[in-house]
């Protein structure tokens, strides 16, 4: 379980790096101006979070960031992560998460490691999020150039830096634009096995429910974006996934998570005045969580959702997704996509027909 690994340990490395992180971010990409405010800032996590109900160890190994079933060789595989934008980006139906940056273009975050994907991309350049989100799973890392700044706020965090600038031969130019392959990527780097993002429910963790209060079944979910628009996610009971129908790629995930962030302007070039909006993925807000429904007894057409918190105190730090009651949201086995909604979105759901 997340609130079980390593979290002395983790703490120390964290704030000594949280720290420096801080320091370059506001020296070397950040505009002026104060932070906006969050939304949650009241909430306080336990101190010492309590275990998920009747929950056990899950027998043989599982990839960690999906919590399927896996070989030993593939459970201990290190994770790449391709930063990736455009209005069809390839491959990200391969990655086992995926962090989706509002900004225009959308920005995406993808990291394989329980699967490889050949030619993913139109790979796009790094910004202040990439390390932030990155730096506790400590990938290898790849995509197309940046301000300088923006690359040196990179290397000072627990990524392997394997971008174009410095590793063109990795990459491949097309018509589509700048693609990679998450195995050659793989091999030009070596590292350690990623951590578990999640808890996962199901028969192994003693628990077939996302939340221990608060959970509905929905069909479908709306998110009002200020100044994006819409996107729309709808349940398909058939293959116990969620798929984006609208506002994003068709892709089908077992977990949609909506975490509010605060965004903040940093400079893509200082010199032109050109600024974009940056995720903060430090601190804690609001999340909305929706998950299939795998051997929950009462399937119908729906799939289930929560409500809740969530929290980051620092860099090495893995996000915690606490429900109402405060205890770790229990996700479906599978793929995740996590949207890093800036404040004033809205979310509304339609119940699923009985």
């Amino acid at each position: 379980m997340p609130w079980e690994r390593a979290a002395g340990a983790r703490r120390g490395a964290a704030a000594i790096l949280t720290a420096l992180s801080a320091g370059l971010l506001v020296a070397a990409c950040s505009s002026s101006g104060p932070p906006a405010k969050g939304a949650s800032e009241a909430f306080t996590p336990p101190v010492t979070p309590p275990a998920s109900p009747a929950a056990t160890a899950t027998p043989g190994p599982t990839a960690p960031l999906t919590g399927l079933p896996a070989s030993a060789a593939d459970a201990s595989r290190r994770a790449v992560a391709l930063v990736m934008a455009g209005s069809h980006p390839r491959g990200l139906s391969s990655a086992d998460v995926v962090f989706e940056e509002i900004t225009t273009p959308l920005r995406y975050i993808a990291v394989f490691q329980s699967r490889q994907a050949t030619a993913a991309g139109p790979v796009t350049s790094t910004e202040p999020a990439d390390g932030q989100v990155l730096s506790v799973l400590r990938p290898l890392i790849g995509y197309d150039g940046g301000s300088a700044g923006f690359i040196n706020v990179l290397d000072n965090t627990k990524v392997t830096d394997l971008g174009y600038p410095a590793h063109s031969s990795l990459y491949r130019s097309g018509a589509g634009g700048l693609t990679a392959s998450t195995k050659e990527l793989r091999k030009a780097g070596r590292g350690s096995t990623p951590p578990e993002l999640f808890s996962y429910r199901g028969a192994d963790s003693g628990t077939s429910n996302l939340a221990t209060a608060g959970q509905w079944r929905p069909s479908s979910v709306t998110l009002a974006i200020p100044g994006h628009g819409k996107q729309q996610w709808a349940f398909d009971a058939h293959s116990d996934l969620w798929t984006q129908v609208s506002g994003g790629p068709p892709i089908q995930v077992a977990n949609l998570i909506v975490q509010t962030v605060n965004y903040k302007q940093v400079f893509l070039n200082r010199r032109a005045g050109i600024t974009a909006p940056s995720a903060r993925v430090f601190g804690r807000g609001r999340a909305e969580v929706f998950s299939g429904i795998g051997n929950t007894a009462d399937h119908g057409q729906g799939g289930l959702a929560a409500k809740g918190r969530w929290s980051k105190p620092g860099i090495l730090d893995v996000t915690e997704y606490i429900d109402s009651k405060g205890f770790p949201m229990e996700l479906q086995p599978g793929t995740t996509w996590v949207i890093l909604a800036p404040q004033g979105t809205k979310v509304s759901t339609a119940e699923a027909r009985s």
